[in-house]
């Protein structure tokens, strides 16, 4: 059964998801997306790497108690495409997710119900996906983007893993070096059309990029900061995978980086405050 509101075609790198998307219908009933009331000037955020194979209600148990410990106002979130009607239910919090996207909602947004806005969109990569370890097909994957606050726009993004750069180049196995280039060169064009749209807004693009911020070459993380004029906040040990959980920003100040527990995932969640610079808006 598919819930109500899940996209039933594929997505493509501009797809707006006005009833695509999981979220529920609860915002548009209370009018939480008017963004009524004082527009707060920073927000407390995070990314988090749920991993796989875990029990659906362990991890919405863990993530609404840790959201709401920590006053988190949104969760950049990999690896949730099992985990999606646990994660719908966390009170006061809103899953954006693409279900009918090529990896089935992999990657997902989870919000403060008084933040989220109209707009969201799902950033399809392609490069035809790869062969698992197990022997299983990883479909190419996709990134998801939700308008914050009116003046945020957060993207969760996660790349394959075995891609690394040698002499600027990216090497691995074929298939996932044309995904993870494929997934770059969507979220670069995605960031700068909305930077050159909204200049005066906010860009949060983050999540696990399985490559750290500092490597140097097309296609890597840096390369899509550098081309699109952006910062990377990288540089917090992310339990023994190294420094692969991060964000890149434009518009925005992102301060007070620092990596969490592990919350039953193999990686920690990282969080950071994202503040609007004084003058905008």
């Amino acid at each position: 059964m598919k819930s109500p509101g899940y996209h039933k075609g594929a997505a493509d790198d501009r797809f707006d998801a006005k009833t695509a998307s999981t979220t529920t219908a609860r915002a548009s009933q209370t009018g939480a997306s008017d963004s009524k009331g004082k527009t707060p000037s920073q927000l407390k955020g995070a990314t988090y790497n749920v991993e796989r194979d875990r029990n659906p209600q362990d991890v919405k148990k863990w993530l609404g108690d840790f959201a709401k410990k920590n006053k988190l106002d949104f969760i950049q979130l990999q690896e949730i495409n099992g985990y999606h009607k646990a994660l719908e239910n966390i009170p006061g919090y809103h899953l954006v997710t693409f279900p009918g996207a090529k990896d089935h909602g992999e990657t997902g947004v989870l919000v403060k119900d008084s933040l989220l806005q109209g707009q969201k969109t799902s950033i399809q990569g392609e490069g035809g996906g790869w062969t698992t370890v197990r022997g299983g097909h990883a479909p190419p994957r996709a990134a998801t983007a939700v308008k914050l606050a009116g003046w945020l726009q957060v993207v969760s993004a996660h790349q394959p893993p075995s891609v690394d750069w040698k002499g600027g180049e990216p090497v691995g196995p074929k298939n996932r070096v044309s995904t993870y280039k494929s997934l770059s060169e969507k979220l670069l064009g995605f960031a700068q059309r909305k930077i050159a749209k909204n200049p005066d807004e906010g860009l949060l693009i983050g999540g696990d990029w399985n490559e750290p911020a500092s490597t140097k070459g097309k296609w890597s993380p840096n390369w899509i900061a550098q081309q699109a004029g952006m910062k990377t906040h990288g540089g917090v040990e992310s339990h023994g995978h190294g420094k692969i959980d991060y964000a890149m920003s434009y518009g925005c100040k992102v301060t007070n980086v620092r990596a969490g527990p592990t919350g039953g995932s193999d990686h920690n969640i990282v969080m950071f405050n994202v503040s609007r610079p004084k003058g905008k808006g």
